[in-house]
């Protein structure tokens, strides 16, 4: 049963991680891995050990960022963009909630950005996260630090910038081709 697991995210992925020399160069360029998320390593071989569930519950596939750096240092070419995208996948399939509870809601908060703005506003999108989730409070000693450093401004909040035309017809070309879901 759990080769099957190994066979079906590999395949899903298009990633062969039978190859994976357990190098580590893929954990040590990852901007997301910590304590709490292992890494692509990890993860990577958790699913070569049949550790299923353990894979399926890893936070490293729910915060990954897509930045392409593992599949950049990775001696064999291992994308595990494409292995968390497949392991989503899965967990979608098996009914298992993100490790981040409210991680839909702030994907969707950052694409309705993006959508509106043609660029994340960083200091509303993560102020509307944190209002949406309950802790209108949690980042604000960082919010305040970025705003002191000239990072964000604190206008972002509440000006309202134009509307980029060529990213909202990218969403409606997305949204009619069903991509947009």
């Amino acid at each position: 049963a759990e080769r099957n697991f190994l066979n079906r995210i590999m395949e899903r992925s298009g990633q062969n991680l039978l190859a994976c020399l357990q190098c580590g160069k893929c954990t040590g360029s990852c901007p997301v891995a910590s304590e709490h998320v292992g890494g692509p390593r990890r993860l990577i071989a958790e699913i070569l050990l049949g550790m299923t569930e353990a894979a399926l519950s890893d936070p490293t596939w729910w915060y990954c960022v897509s930045c392409g750096s593992c599949v950049t240092r990775c001696p064999v070419d291992i994308n595990t963009y494409e292995v968390a995208t497949a392991l989503c996948e899965e967990a979608h399939k098996r009914g298992i909630k993100p490790s981040e509870p409210d991680i839909h809601r702030f994907e969707d908060l950052f694409l309705k950005s993006v959508k509106k703005y043609g660029r994340v506003k960083e200091l509303r999108t993560v102020a509307l996260f944190n209002l949406l989730s309950g802790q209108p409070f949690k980042d604000m000693d960082k919010g305040l630090t970025l705003m002191r450093n000239g990072a964000v401004s604190p206008l972002e909040i509440v000006m309202d910038w134009k509307k980029d035309e060529r990213i909202a017809r990218i969403f409606e070309r997305a949204e009619r081709s069903g991509d947009g879901d």
